[in-house]
């Protein structure tokens, strides 16, 4: 009984990384099936995303409900992130359901955001999620989602929560920025 119990125990406590990786692993999937354009496959699709999307709160919750943060966790929970949603991007602008300027403006917040953690990080010290960068989160995949469905009526709502997404996107990018200019404008 007590095998049993450590083991469910050590399992728990590697949950968020296997969410973690759960959102890696199902990015060939979105990206096998989305090109087909058959309605069933889109929603599935969608729902995959929204499944992947929502083990991002989850692992991070889970890590620190669990008193499981791991260095590998840290890592690779925003690459993951950035996999995901790069990933539902991509195959929508091969879709023609967005154009490659609207992906390249999301990927390149998305790009800069993460180097300048880095770089936060190199100097030890670390720029946390904000909440307007939550908000933004929550629009960037509650809207990808609907345009994964490639629904008609759906996809006008989804377009419409994306752009606010990128709204917020880059007030919390310059957010960021801010946070990281205050600690380093002597050496600029």
């Amino acid at each position: 009984m007590e095998n049993q119990t450590a083991e469910v125990k050590s399992w728990l406590k590697n949950l968020p990384n296997k969410l973690t990786f759960f959102r890696i692993a199902v990015i060939p999937f979105i990206c096998i099936l989305y090109p087909w354009d058959i309605k069933i496959l889109n929603i599935v699709c969608a729902v995959i995303f929204a499944v992947g999307a929502l083990t991002d709160f989850f692992d991070g919750y889970l890590a620190r409900k669990l008193n499981s943060v791991s260095k590998i966790g840290e890592i690779l929970d925003p690459i993951s992130d950035k996999l995901l949603v790069g990933a539902a991007l991509v195959v929508m602008v091969g879709g023609g359901v967005l154009s490659a300027w609207i992906a390249v403006l999301i990927l390149s917040r998305e790009t800069a955001v993460s180097g300048l953690r880095l770089a936060a990080a190199e100097q030890g010290f670390s720029i946390k999620v904000s909440n307007l960068g939550k908000i933004k989160t929550l629009l960037q995949d509650l809207s990808l989602t609907l345009l994964l469905t490639r629904a008609p009526d759906i996809e006008t709502v989804g377009m419409m929560i994306l752009w606010v997404s990128v709204g917020f996107s880059y007030v919390s990018g310059y957010e960021y920025w801010s946070k990281f200019w205050e600690r380093n404008k002597d050496q600029f």
